[in-house]
């Protein structure tokens, strides 16, 4: 079977397909770590709350860990099938959408990037408190990525039927798509934080000097979810250009997006014992963590999907004299945890 492959520039296209399963390796033996690290965290947190919603991102992480594992096993698969095994065709068995394997990989892939939209998108949904309205934009687009996928699914099935200018089409606006939701929704998760930030400084929740925490909170979120929307915006660059490079980060994305969920929820663990350590007068921590069991509570019925505040009043002896300060645990909604 002839197997049509473009021209490309940069390194030799075998090159770059065996770089990429080795560096997937090691960012995904990293991803390993974090995952490990963050699982009891995450199921601790989890199991002292009686809202189903919070078993939603546990579950999904781990999905999200088989499906990178999964990629990893199919890479190096179709590398030993491509140059190592006898009558090995090289790297246009990559382009060969006949191969189950190259559907596989796709099938993967997109698995991957529609889960972590999905988790994104319900993250803002629960920060604007099931606000339907704020993510409408986010769910088109996510509706306009899932269909782009299907029709390149049915294209590697049945490839006579669409011309090679359509699939071509097709295939250059996933990339952009997928990087607007993504900047759409981290925006949206920033500003609300923000701004509940603004309204509790107004109503006295949180000390006006202190502009500390709610960068950390905005670092936190911003830092971690760049690294996939950094890289998604380089991939659809090197795409454009028809570099061979982005074989590489097509690899490498796939782990990155995992270690971005797993990333916050251990930043925000971390920040929290930190401030619960130095028992300062004033912790602002964003309530995309899952909460400490101690702080939980329990939503009343006719109060679901409103803002609460969980604030700790604590006597601090400051020389002679005795002045109450706030020790706030949480000052966002106490809605279900979560670059973005």
């Amino acid at each position: 079977m002839t197997v049509e492959v473009f021209a490309y520039n940069g390194m030799q296209i075998d090159v770059a397909f065996i770089l990429g399963a080795f560096v997937e390796v090691l960012i995904h033996g990293i991803y390993t770590y974090l995952f490990i690290v963050a699982m009891p965290i995450l199921w601790k947190r989890t199991a002292a709350s009686e809202l189903r919603q919070r078993w939603i991102f546990p579950i999904a992480t781990i999905l999200m860990y088989i499906l990178s594992s999964l990629h990893v096993a199919l890479g190096y698969y179709r590398v030993m099938q491509a140059y190592v095994l006898p009558g090995a065709p090289g790297g246009t068995l990559f382009f060969n959408y006949n191969d189950w394997g190259t559907f596989a990989n796709s099938l993967v892939v997109c698995l991957q990037f529609r889960l972590g939209d999905i988790l994104v998108i319900y993250r803002c949904y629960c920060i604007w408190r099931q606000n339907l309205i704020v993510i409408i934009i986010p769910l088109l687009l996510l509706a306009a990525s899932t269909g782009l996928n299907i029709f390149v699914f049915v294209w590697f099935v049945n490839p006579p039927k669409y011309s090679r200018h359509a699939e071509i089409t097709t295939i250059n606006m996933m990339y952009p798509l997928s990087l607007a939701q993504n900047v759409i929704t981290t925006g949206l998760i920033t500003f609300k934080i923000w701004n509940q930030h603004r309204a509790s400084t107004i109503h006295g929740a949180i000390d006006r000097s202190s502009r500390l925490t709610l960068i950390k909170v905005v670092r936190i979120i911003i830092e971690s979810a760049m690294i996939y929307t950094g890289q998604m915006f380089i991939l659809l660059v090197l795409f454009l250009c028809h570099n061979t490079f982005q074989f590489i980060l097509q690899r490498v994305i796939v782990p990155s997006l995992g270690i971005v969920f797993v990333l916050i929820a251990l930043r925000v663990h971390t920040a929290k014992q930190q401030a619960a350590d130095k028992e300062t007068s004033i912790c602002f921590l964003p309530s995309i963590s899952f909460s400490d069991s101690e702080t939980d509570t329990k939503p009343s019925q006719n109060n679901r999907g409103s803002t609460s505040f969980m604030t700790n009043v604590s006597k601090v002896k400051s020389g002679d004299h005795d002045s109450t300060s706030l020790k706030q645990r949480d000052v966002l909604p106490t809605y279900p945890p979560s670059t973005h």
